[in-house]
Order: structure tokens, then C-alpha cells, then sequence
């Protein structure tokens, strides 16, 4: 790991302002996140040569699947639409949204889905992969629950979905099927607009975003051992307060249940930012998106400080509004990366970033401060890129079109795969 100085970390801060009033969709990006491969996740994969990675982005062009591009050398299949049967006769939900993948023991892996229904007909599905790639089961894994937006992966294997309401809560459930443990809430996680959430497999505390225009950026530190229902019920959920340098001090939440305020008017003085939304780790950090201002964050928990990662916000300080429109249409005809939303990261440390409409692209985020698009979903105009996931060994990537192109919440949603092609 690389050890900066106060000094130096600002110097490279300023560094990536400079870049970003010159080109506003070029990155300014803090490099320590890709210095040290200890503790990464998938290691072996490193020198894989089906990785999906920045090597594979080039031009886009149209593949075999209707209005998704992919660069040349990547090819594409539909795997599942909404509505319609999959498996077992198991039919695919509506508004497929987060996602991740859970490795299995014989080499296989299991996509697991949520669906953004409202009105309790929300829940999450799963995918079952043989270790070929073939499907060989699908099947419900939570019901009865709404909104289901994103969530995240435990590390001991289970699936935290988080519903996204003014009272929703996370269900924490497991991808395997018919598992009489779970589905569980877990109310102390906090009752509001959640997006996803993120676990630091070293401590275990709990990170999550805040889907609202002053939602609060949270952990919450564990209150007994991971598997057990001390975990959480003693457990304690913080809201970050954001100081001038980058630091954070972290909050006790008083109530997370909200039952007489919303936990935003709780805690007035916490930092409040424009629609968390996706997040992950990845060696150490934490990355999590903000939909509204264009911008990524990583947030360092050794160091306790937060940076802004990438930066797409742009300079919209021009008084003409004409003079503004024509502006913003010049630097945006190749934009790459607005409307941030759900992210992962492959096993080489970068960043990819779905898009919450804008031009609907799934983006990449290099080491020297760039933003390309890896797939583009023409002709969805009314949905949002979501889900993004690879596959154990990286050589698979599984994302969806939460709508489609038919803008139906209840059966437009398609579910992808990307591959290198044979």
C-alpha cells in the first residue's frame, strides 16, 4: 500500500479538479485504490485471458441481441425476460434491479436478482449456473416484499435486499433454494428509501446508501458474531458526518426504526448526498455512486476518508440558458458515464458503473482518470441498466434492462449476458 501525506493526497485532489475544469467528463481518480493487490478478491484472475476488462472496450457495435452493442470480440444472449417462463416453470419477476453472483462449491454460480414491484409484489429470484454456463434451475428466493432495489452479498453467503420506500427495511435471505432459514428482516439496518448495501469482510460492519436528494451514507457496526441474532439486534446503526478534510465521524442513529421522525431529521447535522445509490468493496474500499450530482465515491475505512472517485457533474455555470443547451450538447456527443448508478467491480480493480438512464451504458472506470462504455442498450429509452455482475472467474458479465424496450415495469425487464466471443 501506498503511504501519501495529508499534503500529497491534497496535491492529488487539486490535481484531478484541474482535470475535470478542462474536460468535465475525465476523471479525477485516486490511484491508491488500484496500488496494492493484498486481500483482493479472485486473485487467480488476474492474468485470465477471457476477463472481461478495459482491454476488451473498443468501438461499439451491434451483436446478436437487438439493441444491445458491445465492443467487437464480445457477444451476447438473452437469458431472461419478465414475465415469462425460465426454469421449472419458474417465471422470470418484473423490474429486475441489484444483483450479484454466489460461487458454488462445483464450480457452478447462482445469479441472484431483485425486482423493484411495488405493492408487495416485489421479492428476488435466482439463476442457477452449471459450471459451464448453462442454466440448470431458477426459483424465488424472497416474496411479498416491495420495492426491492439493490442490496448486497454477506460474506458468509447470504443476500441482503434492500427495499427502496419511505419505510423500507432489508430482508437478508439466502441463494440457495428453499433454504428454511431465511427470508429474515432486519429492522436494525434502519427503516428508509434504501439502495444497496456493501460488507467490509474484515470488520463486518455494514455499509449502505440512501436513496433520496439528502439521503445519509450509513454503517452499521455488528453487536455480536456474524450468523446469529445478536448480530444485529445489538448491533448499531451510524449515519457519517463528512468534515473538511475527507474524515468521517460517524453518528449513532437514535432510532433506526423511525417511528416518530425519518432518521434524515434525526440527525440534522450529518452530510446528506444527492441520491446514494450503488455500492461496493473491493480491497479495502468502499465505492458507492451518487445518481443525482454524476459522481462516484471510495471511502477508505483504514484511513477514514472519504474522496470523490469520479466526477461527471460538470460546469453548468453559464447564464445564457441557449448558450448553456448548446454548450452541454458539444461536451456531451461522446459523453460516457452519466446518472450513476449500480456498481461492481471486476477482479483487475475496475470500477463499472450502470447508468440510471441518460444514454444507457454500462461503464468502466480505468486507472488514469477515463470513463468508456463497455455496452450500450439502444432503444430503451424508459428503462435503467441494473444488476451488473460477473461471474466467479470474471469471465462472464450479467447485467438487465429493468424495463426493456417496452417501458413495462411488470414484463419489459430483459436479463443479459456478455461473454468473450467463441
Amino acid at each position: 500500500m501506498i503511504n501519501k501525506t495529508r499534503r500529497d493526497f491534497l496535491k492529488d485532489f487539486m490535481n484531478g479538479a484541474l482535470t475535470l475544469s478542462v474536460a468535465p467528463y475525465i476523471i479525477g481518480v485516486n490511484k491508491e485504490a488500484f496500488a496494492s493487490p493484498l486481500n483482493a478478491f479472485n486473485k487467480h484472475n488476474f492474468f485470465n485471458p477471457d476477463l472481461i476488462g478495459w482491454n476488451d472496450i473498443g468501438p461499439l457495435v451491434k451483436s446478436s441481441v437487438d439493441g444491445v452493442l458491445v465492443p467487437e470480440g464480445l457477444e451476447c444472449r438473452l437469458i431472461a425476460k419478465s414475465g415469462e417462463k425460465l426454469f421449472n416453470n419458474h417465471v422470470w419477476h418484473g423490474s429486475p434491479d441489484g444483483a450479484s453472483i454466489f460461487p458454488l462449491k462445483d464450480n457452478g454460480w447462482i445469479y441472484v436478482s431483485n425486482s423493484e414491484l411495488g405493492n408487495f409484489k416485489g421479492g428476488a429470484g435466482a439463476i442457477k449456473f452449471n459450471k459451464d454456463g448453462d442454466i440448470e434451475d431458477s426459483y424465488s428466493i424472497l416474496k411479498d416484499s416491495s420495492r426491492n432495489c439493490s442490496g448486497g452479498v454477506t460474506p458468509w453467503g447470504t443476500w441482503l435486499s434492500c427495499e427502496e420506500h419511505d419505510t423500507g427495511i432489508v430482508w437478508e435471505t439466502s441463494p440457495i433454494k428453499n433454504d428454511s432459514r431465511f427470508p429474515k428482516k432486519r429492522k436494525m439496518l434502519g427503516a428508509f428509501r434504501h439502495e444497496g448495501a456493501a460488507v467490509d469482510p474484515y470488520s463486518n460492519y455494514i455499509y449502505m446508501t440512501h436513496d433520496d436528494m439528502e439521503g445519509l451514507f450509513y454503517r452499521f457496526v455488528p453487536g455480536g458474531k456474524v450468523e446469529t441474532e445478536k448480530f444485529y439486534e445489538n448491533g448499531e446503526l451510524q449515519a457519517a458526518k463528512v468534515n473538511k478534510d475527507g474524515s468521517i465521524l460517524w453518528i449513532k442513529v437514535p432510532d433506526p426504526l423511525a417511528r416518530d421522525k425519518s432518521l434524515i431529521e434525526q440527525l440534522p447535522e450529518a452530510t446528506g448526498f444527492e441520491r446514494g445509490e450503488g455500492i461496493a468493496y473491493f480491497n479495502g474500499k468502499v465505492f458507492f455512486t451518487t445518481t443525482n450530482d454524476h459522481r462516484v465515491w471510495l471511502y477508505d475505512p483504514l484511513r477514514n476518508n472519504l474522496s470523490i472517485f469520479y466526477d461527471g457533474k460538470g460546469h453548468l455555470g453559464v447564464s445564457n440558458p441557449v448558450k448553456w443547451l448548446k454548450s452541454w450538447s458539444d461536451e456531451n456527443k461522446d459523453k460516457s458515464l452519466r446518472s450513476p448508478d449500480q456498481i461492481t467491480v471486476n477482479s483487475n480493480g475496475y470500477p463499472l458503473v450502470a447508468e440510471d438512464g441518460d444514454n444507457m451504458e454500462l461503464c468502466f472506470l480505468d486507472k488514469n482518470g477515463f470513463a468508456k462504455p463497455l455496452v450500450r442498450l439502444d432503444g430503451h429509452w424508459l428503462s435503467e441498466v441494473t444488476g451488473p455482475a460477473f461471474s466467479p472467474d470474471g469471465t462472464r458479465l450479467y447485467f438487465s434492462s429493468q424495463r426493456g424496450q417496452s417501458g413495462s415495469r411488470s414484463t419489459g425487464g430483459m436479463t443479459f449476458e456478455i461473454r468473450k466471443a467463441i
